[in-house]
């Protein structure tokens, strides 16, 4: 018996097919998504107002003040990434 065998009908499908995906594409996805990624951290990157670390896009942040109620960094965005620093 094999790790294999206890898959269902629908997964060993999907193991059959994966040999349609070609390694480029799927490293094409995974290079698309870290950009992405690196996108909203840089939209709620954090900064320094009154005191306190705030989020520069939930906030409203524009030339030193904040347009909205100051949000609190890590925002729930980038608590939602994990809250990892970025590489």
């Amino acid at each position: 018996m094999t790790a294999w065998d206890d898959l269902s009908a629908g997964a060993l499908q999907m193991l059959e097919n994966f040999d349609e995906l070609t390694l480029a594409e799927i490293a094409a996805g995974a290079a698309s998504s870290a950009a992405a990624i690196q996108r909203i951290r840089a939209l709620h990157r954090p900064v320094e107002h009154r005191g306190r670390t705030i989020c520069v896009e939930c906030s409203g942040w524009a030339a030193g003040s904040a347009d909205n109620p100051p949000a609190e960094h890590p925002c729930a965005t980038i608590r939602a990434l994990g809250n990892q620093e970025a590489s």
